[in-house]
């Protein structure tokens, strides 16, 4: 049992470092660091072959949900000429890997709390985007409270999808052994 809380807490810990590595260190530090922490993870924590569909379908979900907003300019990228842009900063996309990580970890309780965790998608979600744009080139639509919302909804459906998903993905597992 106490194995198992240090991987949860050591796991917690990487994706709180990776976010804010990502965030404040932006393209040129997050892929290097993202590869470090998966290389820790999954030394310490986690398991490649329990996991690789699970990091494969969020990271794609992730992108395809930021690009999508960010194509209807609800999340504005800047570029290096400071212009705006539609393509996802890498930083942003290695937040989704690191995100993973911790869905049969440290986010696993709420594989089958999912109203919980539907909520802390709502709420962690969009104060997730808020700390980011305030610590990155990433700026958020205005009004901000309706971007916000938007966000919190989009966040309190996709967790409990990822949940959901994840909970076949073990399941499949179970079954194959």
């Amino acid at each position: 049992m106490q194995n198992d809380n240090v991987k949860l807490l050591i796991n917690f810990l990487l994706f709180q470092f990776g976010w804010f590595a990502c965030v404040l260190g932006g393209n040129q530090i997050a892929w290097i660091v993202t590869i470090i922490i998966l290389i820790i993870h999954f030394r310490w924590v986690g398991n490649w072959q329990n996991e690789k569909q699970l990091l494969a379908v969020t990271f794609l979900l992730g992108c395809a949900v930021d690009s999508f907003l960010g194509n209807l300019n609800i999340l504005q990228f800047q570029n290096l000429s400071n212009d705006t842009s539609r393509i996802l900063p890498l930083w942003l996309a290695c937040l989704w890997i690191l995100f993973s990580t911790t869905l049969r970890h440290s986010l696993d309780w709420s594989r089958t709390h999912r109203w919980i965790g539907a909520l802390l998608g709502f709420v962690g979600g969009p104060l997730s985007y808020l700390a980011g744009s305030k610590l990155t080139d990433v700026s958020l639509a205005q009004p901000a409270w309706q971007t916000l919302l938007v966000l919190a909804v989009i966040w309190a459906i996709v967790l409990p999808v990822l949940q959901t998903f994840s909970q076949v993905l073990l399941e499949k597992q179970k079954l194959s052994l």
